[in-house]
C-alpha cells in the first residue's frame, strides 16, 4: 500500500514537474524580444542669427532680428523664409496710385507742354487752366503725381500765316514696376485725343474741362475714403 501511494505520489511530482519545466519553456518562447536600444543624441538644431543677407531680403535690422521673434526659428527655417520671401525672376509687380491724397482730396497731376509755342505762352494758359481746376494741384516729377497729362502743340497756318494751334493730349497713369527687385517708372497710358483752336487761347479751357472730366474716378475714390 506504501509502495502504491509513493508511486502515485512520485508520478504526480515529476508530472508537475514536467509540467513546469514544459511551461517554462514555453514562456520562454513567447516572451517580445526587448526593443533595440536607440543612441540619444545630443545634437541641435542651429538656432536663426542675423546677418546683412536678412536686412536685404527680409528688411530686418539686427536690434529688429529678436523683437520680431525670427531668433526663434532654426537657421534652416529662416533661409527658407528669406529663400520664399526673394523675387521670383519670372513675376513682376505694378504699383500704381489708387487715388487722391486723402484726407486733403488734391490729386496731383504732372503737366507737360511741348511743340510749336516759342513764347510759352499757350503753355502757361494750359498750366493756369489745370491749376484752376477744384482738388488739382501741379506737381514737377512722376513720383509725386496721381496722373499725367502731356500736351503736344502744333502750329496751323496758311500762306505762311498762323491761322490757329491743335493741341494733341494724352493723359496717363504713373506707376512703378518691379521686375526681380529692378523698379522701373512706367505710364499706363488714358486718354488720346485732339483740340483744335483758331485763336489758340481756347485750347488751355478745352484741355481743363476734358482733364476735369478723367479726374472724376480718382475724386470718387478719394470721397469715400
Amino acid at each position: 500500500m506504501k509502495d502504491l501511494i509513493y508511486g502515485i505520489s512520485g508520478g504526480l511530482v515529476v508530472g508537475l514537474m514536467g509540467l513546469a519545466i514544459a511551461g517554462s519553456i514555453a514562456m520562454a518562447q513567447t516572451a517580445p524580444s526587448p526593443a533595440p536600444h536607440k543612441p540619444r543624441t545630443s545634437a541641435k538644431a542651429a538656432m536663426a542669427v542675423w546677418s546683412p543677407d536678412v536686412q536685404k531680403t527680409l528688411g530686418i535690422s539686427s536690434d529688429d532680428f529678436k523683437a520680431d521673434g525670427l531668433n526663434k526659428l532654426t537657421q534652416a527655417q529662416l533661409a527658407s523664409l528669406m529663400s520664399s520671401a526673394k523675387p521670383d525672376p519670372k513675376k513682376h509687380w505694378l504699383v500704381c496710385p489708387a487715388s487722391g491724397t486723402a484726407p486733403s482730396g488734391q490729386i496731383h497731376v504732372l503737366l507737360t507742354v511741348a511743340g510749336d509755342d516759342s513764347t510759352g505762352a499757350i503753355a502757361g494758359q494750359i498750366h493756369q487752366a489745370v491749376s484752376s481746376l477744384t482738388g488739382v494741384t501741379v506737381v514737377d516729377s512722376a513720383a509725386n503725381a496721381d496722373r499725367t497729362l502731356h500736351v503736344v502743340i502744333q502750329e496751323q497756318t496758311t500762306a505762311k500765316r498762323t491761322i490757329g494751334f491743335t493741341a494733341s493730349y494724352l493723359t496717363g497713369t504713373p506707376c512703378t514696376e518691379d521686375v526681380a527687385g529692378k523698379m522701373t517708372d512706367v505710364e499706363l497710358k488714358g486718354t488720346l485725343g485732339t483740340y483744335t483752336d483758331a485763336k489758340g487761347s481756347g485750347l488751355a479751357m478745352d484741355l481743363a474741362g476734358m482733364l476735369d472730366q478723367d479726374l472724376q474716378p480718382l475724386r470718387s475714390a478719394a470721397s469715400t475714403r
